[in-house]
């Protein structure tokens, strides 16, 4: 007979990159083993055997199960609206059966409640119990332009509750507004919203993003960049929940081309170029950060996936900065060079994507420049 000693609780929403551990016994000892038949999203994923600790106990921890199978897709930003998303969460339902080790022959089975794991890169706390919680914006918070773009992701734990996202800026008007009726479930939303298509009060200082279930409130901060320093520059990083935020800086660009020269030498001693490998390395100062703006740079930097615009394109950036400064006495004003490299002649598709509004598929490369 199985017995569960240990799993998720029915219907919980755990983290995908964190540790789950299943533990689960039998009164069978020696001679018996366990399978474990995975089903994401009703359909089944994998079968697993799994070997015992000691004659009756198996332990299995799930971090990463179906991590690679995620697919996060890079789309930029289109309409304002507030979107329920649903394709970085899934559904497991594992079936735990005990088999006769010699003759493979099925004795028990027991399932184990459903549950669901939700994309993420990073080990972070995590609890689904939770009213509502921003994912993956660490800020407290976020400079923007006056045509900037606000992009939230958000969890929410709705108990016959309505969400209210609205955007106020510092004189208290409210400048856009989305809702969902009322419900009962635990949801993933996206809210955006293009300041582009509104006309700010000449001495806007501020915006608030307030989310609103039931009577629980979230609050996100933006501060306006009314004087940039230099042309602002808009990237998009992928972020732990595979989301991608924009990020707006108004430091100073730089930009470099590296050439590497492929060449081998002919009989007669003279040399034939066969390839040069050109890449860019753009170097970006986010200019002046306050303290509670700074976490900003973290994420960026530990962001696997960048996007700039480059010749009206989106292009897939890697990022290359070593180093960040975190913290230091008596300093109020953070800035860092944020650096970004990337193959300039490298693959081209002949296929139009036109969710990236370019000439290529989101999968290649090729660029020149990088416009603002």
């Amino acid at each position: 007979m199985i017995t569960i000693v240990k799993s998720p609780a029915l219907n919980r929403i755990l983290l995908d990159a964190n540790n789950t551990e299943i533990t689960i016994q039998s009164t069978n000892g020696a001679g018996y083993y366990f399978r474990a038949l995975i089903y994401v999203d009703d359909d089944l994923f994998d079968e697993q055997g799994w070997s015992r600790k000691d004659a009756f106990t198996a332990v299995k921890d799930l971090v990463k199960l179906y991590n690679a199978y995620f697919d996060p897709k890079f789309i930029p930003f289109s309409v304002n609206g507030l979107v329920e998303q649903t394709h970085l969460k899934k559904k497991i339902k594992i079936t735990i059966e005990e088999r006769i080790l010699v003759s493979d022959t099925l004795i028990d089975s027991i399932d184990l409640p459903e549950f669901y794991f939700m994309y993420n890169v990073n080990p972070v706390y995590f609890d689904d119990t939770t009213k509502i919680q921003i994912l993956g914006i660490t800020p407290e918070v976020l400079q923007i332009p006056v045509n900037g773009k606000m992009r939230v992701p958000f969890y929410v734990k709705a108990n016959t509750e309505a969400v209210t996202v609205e955007v106020k800026d510092n004189f208290g008007r409210i400048l856009n507004t989305q809702s969902i009726p009322s419900f009962t479930e635990k949801k993933i939303y996206q809210y955006e919203f293009d300041l582009s298509g509104v006309t700010l009060a000449s001495n806007t200082i501020y915006f608030e993003t307030i989310i609103t279930c039931g009577t629980t409130t979230k609050i996100l901060q933006y501060r306006l960049l009314s004087l940039p320093d230099f042309p602002v520059k808009e990237l998009y990083f992928k972020n732990n929940f595979g989301y991608y935020i924009p990020a707006y800086f108004d430091g100073e660009l730089e930009k470099n081309n590296n050439l590497k020269i492929n060449d081998y030498q002919e009989r007669d001693g003279s040399s034939v170029i066969f390839e040069i490998e050109e890449s860019a390395t753009y170097t970006i100062n986010t200019g002046s950060l306050l303290q509670d703006e700074r976490a900003i740079i973290n994420q960026v930097n530990n962001s696997h996936e960048a996007f700039f615009k480059i010749n009206t394109q989106w292009q897939k950036i890697q990022t290359g900065t070593k180093k960040e400064l975190e913290y230091r006495d008596k300093k109020h004003n953070y800035s860092q060079d944020l650096t970004f490299t990337f193959m300039k002649n490298g693959k081209v598709s002949n296929y139009y994507d036109s969710d990236l509004g370019g000439d290529f598929d989101e999968r290649d490369f090729d660029s020149t420049e990088f416009l603002t």
